[in-house]
C-alpha cells in the first residue's frame, strides 16, 4: 500500500495542469479577499458580526478544488494509463484507496494556502481601512487558525469528492460540467428556496460565513457530517463501479 502511495503522488506530481489549476487558485484567493474587505468597508461599517472577509474566497476556491479532484482522476483514463497502473498493482480497492491518500496529500498544501493567503490579505486590508486592529476587531489568533484549518479541510474534501464523480464518469467534462453546475447554480438557486439545500455537499460550508442552506439548520458539526457523508458516499461509490467494470 505504501509505494502504491508514492506512486500515486508522484503521477499527481507529473501533471502540468495540476500546477497551473494551483497557482491560479492560490493566486485569486488573496484578491478576493481584498474585493471582500473592500465591499464590507464600502459603507464605512467594516465586516458584519461572525463574518471573516478573509474567508469569502474559499466558496469561489471550491472551483479549483473541484477541478484539481477531477483532473486527477479523470487524467487516469487518457492513453489507457489506468490499465498500466492495474496491471502493477491488480488489488482495485488498494489502487483507489491509495489514489484518494495521494490526492488529500497534495492538495492539502494548496488548501491551506489558499485559506490563509485570504486570510492575511484580509487583516492587511482591514488594517488599512481601519484603526489598529482592523475593522473587525482585534485579531484572534486561535480562532482564525481554527477556521483557516476548516476551510482548508473543506477544500480537501471538495477534491475528493470531484475525484469519486470523475472516476464515477471517466470524463474531465462530464464531471466538471455536474459538479460546478451543482456548487454554483443548483445549491445556490436551492438555498433561498428549501431548507433541504443544507444537505447538498456544496452548501453546507465548512467555513464561517459559509454554508448558506445551512443557516439555522445545520450547526458545525451537522455541517461536517453532511460534507464528509456526502465524500465518503461518493468515495465508497467509485470503488465499487471501479471494481465491477472494465478498465
Amino acid at each position: 500500500m505504501a509505494g502504491t502511495f508514492r506512486a500515486e503522488v508522484l503521477k499527481l506530481l507529473t501533471l502540468p495542469a495540476l500546477y497551473l489549476t494551483a497557482a491560479i487558485t492560490w493566486a485569486v484567493a488573496p484578491l478576493l479577499a481584498v474585493a471582500s474587505v473592500s465591499a464590507a468597508t464600502g459603507e464605512g461599517n467594516g465586516p458584519g458580526p461572525g463574518t471573516d472577509p478573509g474567508l469569502a474566497p474559499v466558496g469561489y476556491a471550491q472551483a479549483g478544488f473541484v477541478v484539481l479532484g477531477v483532473l486527477a482522476a479523470a487524467s487516469e483514463y487518457r492513453g489507457g494509463q489506468i490499465r498500466t497502473t492495474l496491471t502493477c498493482v491488480p488489488r482495485r480497492v488498494e489502487v483507489q484507496l491509495a489514489k484518494a491518500a495521494a490526492l488529500a496529500v497534495t492538495v492539502l498544501p494548496v488548501a491551506v494556502a489558499a485559506a490563509g493567503s485570504g486570510v492575511l490579505a484580509a487583516r492587511v486590508a482591514l488594517a488599512a481601512h481601519a484603526p489598529p486592529y482592523g475593522a473587525a476587531g482585534p485579531v484572534d489568533a486561535p480562532g482564525e487558525v481554527r477556521a483557516v484549518a476548516g476551510a482548508a479541510a473543506y477544500l480537501v474534501l471538495t477534491a475528493l469528492l470531484s475525484s469519486a464523480v470523475a472516476t464515477l464518469t471517466r470524463g474531465t467534462i462530464p464531471a466538471v460540467t455536474v459538479l460546478l453546475g451543482h456548487h454554483f447554480v443548483v445549491g445556490p438557486y436551492l438555498a433561498g428556496r428549501t431548507a433541504l439545500a443544507a444537505y447538498l455537499p456544496g452548501t453546507a460550508g465548512l467555513w464561517p460565513g459559509g454554508g448558506t442552506g445551512a443557516g439555522g439548520v445545520l450547526g458545525a458539526g451537522g455541517r461536517w457530517a453532511v460534507v464528509t457523508g456526502w465524500t465518503v458516499a461518493a468515495l465508497g461509490a467509485a470503488i465499487v463501479s471501479f471494481r465491477r467494470r472494465d478498465a
